[in-house]
């Protein structure tokens, strides 16, 4: 009797970390001062229709997430580059690149949004919490080429007027 009961304390107890696991991935960005948020699939829509992504340019997602923005723009023929810290995401968009077909258009790295190289966007796309806008405007409009197109989903920059804007989505220029 004694010999079933120490693989069944192992097999509850490797349960009961692979749980916790799961919560501490899954839990991962609470602690940041930017949590994911998924994007609704028609915001996603109007998204790429204010990016007007043309066939090579170079779409930056800052804090990529699930990579649904990435997918969208590489569907369009855009070379998508995502920067995001939490690995669980990073590895959920990579699998869907893959999964889709696009993958050698999309690029996602493990790396602090405001790091990011953005000389080479065409297209930049930020999504942040009001407190954040400010510094997400100073930071694109400081670090970003002229005539980029910055789409912003949900709180406006608070320092500039949107070039266009629909269903909560702002578009910029630099």
């Amino acid at each position: 009797m004694q010999f079933l009961i120490i693989p069944f304390l192992l097999i509850v107890v490797f349960l009961l970390l692979f749980v916790i696991l799961i919560f501490l991935v899954l839990s991962f960005d609470i602690f940041l001062e930017l949590p994911y948020v998924a994007t609704e699939h028609k915001k996603i829509e109007t998204i790429i229709k204010l990016a007007a992504i043309k066939k090579g340019e170079t779409a930056i997602d800052l804090g990529s997430g699930d990579g649904r923005l990435l997918l969208a723009a590489a569907q369009k023929g855009a070379i998508a580059v995502g920067y995001e810290v939490n690995p669980f995401l990073i590895a959920i968009t990579l699998i869907h690149a893959k999964l889709k077909g696009l993958s050698e258009n999309i690029s996602v790295y493990k790396q602090n949004l405001w790091n990011a190289d953005l000389k080479t966007a065409d297209v930049i796309f930020v999504y942040g919490r009001q407190k954040n806008m400010e510094r997400f405007e100073n930071y694109v409009f400081r670090n970003s080429n002229k005539k980029t197109r910055v789409v912003v989903n949900t709180n406006p920059f608070p320092g500039k007027k949107p070039h266009k804007e629909e269903n909560g989505i702002f578009l910029y220029l630099t």
